[in-house]
């Protein structure tokens, strides 16, 4: 079928023919190039201005300017994730509008003024503490308590000058070689790369902080020794690394992780961890290997729902506090897993 579209020459409807041609773009100061699609009327041979056809340019004019001159959607998303902020008080800490900050997240370019404060937080991510200060009045006292929970590593002064691998170091090695730790010093290394192991096709954060859990707990209860060094406390949904909030911000904009935020079908928010880093998995004993595998296989098939029904039933998580550290004396009677042979064909197949 052909399609026809008004001529303005020819004051009638035509078919027209469709061909590319480079053109300039003067779009926020800056000269964008781009070889666009042209409509040229079949009837004349003038152009003719097809809608279509003009959005796509403009889209990819918007697209070039953000990669070149500003920031891509996704840029713009884990500026706001680092801190582990929903959209809404994101967005009265900037003073922007929600539906503004939902729009930018969705590859709208912002305006210049609101580029600006991104790019700023995105190149110095303690200035969120400038914005707090400045407009914590705009939150409600359940988004204040929420957010000030959030923010409470980013409040420490000599953090301004940490890297991100010292102020993660700075969360675990208060707890060095005590029963909090498993005994051992904390290795910032294999805490990244046994996140790395878990996360290379990309799973749930509640299901993750969970596999961590048993990777370390289970290797103690074998070697009276930890992997990582890392502390866990308890949490309504089980055990989770210390801070692990701060902990996974600081690894995301190290770029070592990626955080993909979903809404499910019940409007709960679901976080994806995806590592963004290949594993090393040099820098781990063979025991401590064979230990990952086991609890990556035995948790195979559990989602983050029935890993933390699991946990719940753990020792270490029923005789400890509300966010208490989780002794790793508990490990003792941290329940064995019954998969060797299922391990061992899982393992050569």
């Amino acid at each position: 079928m052909n399609i026809m579209n008004y001529c303005e020459s020819c004051h009638a409807e035509h078919t027209y023919t469709i061909q590319k041609e480079p053109q300039i773009f003067k779009f926020r100061g800056q000269d964008i190039e781009i070889e666009r699609r042209i409509a040229l009327c079949n009837n004349c041979g003038l152009l003719i201005d097809v809608e279509e056809l003009e959005n796509e340019a403009m889209e990819r004019v918007t697209r070039i300017y953000s990669e070149k001159y500003g920031m891509t959607s996704l840029g713009i998303q884990s500026v706001r994730r680092q801190y582990n902020l929903g959209i809404r008080p994101f967005a009265k800490l900037l003073n922007i509008g929600p539906a503004s900050v939902t729009r930018y997240e969705s590859g709208s370019l912002p305006q210049a003024s609101h580029l600006e404060i991104y790019r700023r937080l995105q190149q110095h991510p303690h200035v969120i503490l400038e914005f707090f200060n400045r407009n914590k009045s705009s939150l409600t006292s359940r988004e204040l308590k929420m957010v000030e929970t959030v923010l409470e590593a980013w409040t420490i002064p000599e953090q301004a000058t940490q890297t991100d691998e010292q102020i993660i170091e700075s969360i675990y090695k208060t707890h060095e070689l005590t029963d909090s730790t498993g005994y051992s010093d904390f290795s910032l290394e294999k805490f990244i790369n046994m996140i790395l192991y878990f996360t290379t096709k990309g799973v749930l954060k509640t299901k993750l902080m969970k596999l961590l859990w048993y990777s370390d707990f289970l290797y103690f209860k074998r070697q009276t020794v930890s992997i990582t060094g890392a502390t866990y406390v308890k949490y309504k949904f089980g055990p989770v690394p210390k801070d692990h909030d701060i902990a996974l911000a600081h690894l995301q904009h190290m770029n070592v992780i990626e955080v993909d935020e979903r809404t499910n079908d019940e409007g709960w928010t679901m976080m994806i961890i995806k590592a963004a880093d290949p594993f090393d998995s040099t820098i781990f004993t063979e025991d401590e290997l064979e230990t990952m595998r086991e609890i990556e296989v035995h948790f195979k098939d559990y989602g983050s729902r029935q890993i933390c029904e699991y946990a719940h039933n753990e020792m270490g998580w029923l005789q400890t506090e509300e966010k208490q550290p989780i002794s790793y004396k508990y490990s003792e009677e941290l329940r064995e897993l019954q998969l060797q042979p299922y391990i061992s064909r899982y393992l050569q197949h």
